[in-house]
């Protein structure tokens, strides 16, 4: 399918790894200048069809570097086209042993660089008339797990300022959306698992097998598989989208709504 993204501007977060690595390869397979921000990010520009990778140190939790990151992209390409928000995954503590220094570091984590970016780029889109921006959330936003406090109560918030950020956009000609995956086989899954095999006294492979049984496809997602959904949201194809948070969790989530 052409999603017509050649030549555009991308910026991803937190894209060193798993979906956000993922994100940014797909993007650039399809012709975009994809800058991709990580802690680890080297000085190597990798060429990806006939898009490339631009890579640029950044940490999320500096809160006055990420409020600059769009205008570092503006300010070296001219436009911004499309802003992946992308996070990294908090703690996984049950709620009563989760004490307010987590919560802080769980704010600084997966809200304030939303907001902040979001913001950003969701102006600097306006002025163009033109952009897609999509949030990458979880399915525990719309059905929280054990262990998961921190990352289902401030993912929540955040997919309610993309949405509201959506409604007051609508007629600018920027599209913002969500794609909340479900159980993916990255890094952090792999860690997950490893963690509640310890503490259950269990093997990795009872722990995965305990995750896929409520999965209706008999298996957890590949990285790849949420970066098409990134892509298409982003792209021409969904030009009469807005607003939607789409789960790609093989129908995990259960809910008609």
């Amino acid at each position: 399918m052409y999603l017509g993204l050649e030549n555009g501007i991308a910026l991803v977060t937190a894209a060193s790894k798993g979906i956000g690595r993922a994100t940014a390869e797909r993007l650039a397979n399809e012709g975009m200048t994809v800058v991709a921000t990580s802690r680890s990010a080297g000085p190597t520009i990798e060429e990806h069809g006939q898009g490339r990778i631009v890579p640029l140190p950044h940490d999320l939790s500096d809160a006055a570097t990420t409020a600059t990151l769009v205008n570092q992209v503006v300010e070296r390409f001219g436009r911004l086209d499309v802003m992946v928000l992308n996070t990294p995954g908090p703690r996984i503590l049950p709620a009563l042993d989760v004490d307010w220094q987590d919560w802080q570091a769980a704010h600084d984590l997966l809200l304030r660089p939303v907001v902040q970016l979001g913001t950003a780029a969701a102006k600097t889109m306006r002025r163009q008339g033109s952009g897609a921006i999509v949030l990458l959330s979880s399915t525990w936003v719309r059905q929280p797990a054990l262990g998961g406090v921190l990352s289902s109560s401030y993912r929540s918030a955040a997919s309610a300022f993309v949405k509201t950020l959506a409604l007051e956009l609508g007629g600018t000609g920027v599209r913002i959306n969500q794609v909340m995956p479900g159980a993916t086989g990255t890094d952090r899954m792999q860690g997950i698992v490893e963690m509640k095999s310890t503490t259950n006294g269990t093997t990795v492979d009872e722990e995965i097998a305990k995750v896929v049984k409520d999965i209706p496809t008999g298996r957890w997602g590949e990285a790849s598989e949420i970066a098409d959904a990134v892509a298409f949201l982003v792209s021409e194809r969904s030009s009469f989208i807005t607003g939607t948070a789409l789960p790609v969790d093989g129908g995990a989530v259960r809910a008609s709504h």
